[in-house]
């Protein structure tokens, strides 16, 4: 097998995820521009190996060492304003993005503060916070595939958005360079929230300091606590399963979501007994329930406390939670 300069053999990935577990790729390469993805198309394909696309990793769980090739998105080949346009590359960092768009009196993203990863991460997740989603806002996207090596660009509909999945997340093959936002000129507060509907906004930068002081009380910083932020998905029900619940627990915390009910997975663990749990090398987190962290260089703990979190849920409400980041 011959190998290029570029790729770099048995990577720990220690320092490239959150929970700061301790796994190795196979394989490893950086990509920063359009020749480095043709490098890894045809390294993959000669190879026929497995392959796994990582931003900054904050919403990644390794299970164990990966037997293929790691590509770490570095790709910012594109950053640009036009009228309330915006086309900017996968490999930039979410909030520095957010925080550009403020500064260029662009609306609309605000909401968004202080989640980490990559810009090329939101789409994927459907990214969403404070009332808030990036699918609001996304015009189309910019893909490599991994398939064929060609480009492609998919638009709002083809990205098929859902709550925290797309298009994306179902076809893990595709490689996001860039989107394309259309983002508001005009600065209308969204402040539906519970937490943000007592205050007054009449500048974005005061909702996004909002935002990100919220964050900073409730959330724990993954720098110093392990942690890939929210575990699981809010579950959402149809009315008759909602009012079946209400039934049994009258106090559920619930929001609406369209035609569903989304109901609240912290109220559910904390609710379960669960908040500040340790359990092996792992734990809830005290400030927040849907938050685990990680005290461990191998995956067990976090694992193995994720799916007791997930039993006693089930067994006490018979709703099972799902996993928010991707396991691999």
């Amino acid at each position: 097998m011959k190998l290029q300069k570029k790729i770099i053999i048995n990577k720990n990935l220690n320092e490239l995820n959150s929970l700061r577990i301790a796994v190795k790729s196979r394989y490893f390469i950086e990509c920063k521009s359009d020749k480095d993805l043709d490098l890894a198309f045809n390294f993959i394909k000669q190879n026929k190996l497995k392959f796994v696309i990582l931003g900054e990793g904050t919403n990644v769980v390794f299970r164990k060492d990966f037997d293929g090739i790691v590509i770490k998105n570095l790709y910012k080949k594109e950053k640009k304003i036009t009228n309330d346009n915006v086309k900017i590359s996968s490999g930039y960092n979410w909030d520095k993005f957010v925080l550009y768009c403020l500064k260029n009196s662009l609306f609309g993203l605000e909401n968004l503060s202080g989640i980490p990863g990559t810009v090329g991460a939101g789409p994927i997740q459907n990214i969403g916070a404070y009332g808030e989603e990036i699918s609001n806002y996304v015009e189309h996207v910019e893909v490599f595939n991994f398939a064929d090596g060609n480009t492609e660009i998919l638009n709002n509909k083809n990205c098929d958005f859902s709550y925290r999945g797309s298009f994306f997340k179902k076809n893990n093959h595709l490689f996001i360079k860039n989107i394309f936002f259309k983002l508001d000129k005009k600065f209308i507060p969204k402040n539906s929230y519970e937490d943000l509907r007592n205050f007054k906004f009449t500048k974005a930068f005061e909702i996004r300091k909002k935002i990100l002081e919220i964050r900073n009380k409730k959330l724990e910083n993954y720098k110093v606590n392990p942690n890939v932020g929210s575990f699981f998905k809010n579950p959402l029900m149809n009315k008759n399963e909602f009012k079946s619940l209400r039934v049994l627990e009258p106090k559920v915390k619930f929001y609406n979501q369209d035609a569903l009910i989304k109901i609240s997975a912290a109220w559910l663990i904390e609710n379960s007994g669960l908040k500040g749990f340790n359990f092996y090398k792992a734990r809830v987190s005290n400030r927040h329930s849907l938050v685990l962290i990680n005290e461990d260089k191998a995956p067990d703990s976090i694992l193995k406390l994720r799916t007791k979190i997930k039993n006693l849920v089930k067994k006490k409400y018979k709703i099972k939670l799902e996993e928010e980041p991707t396991i691999i």
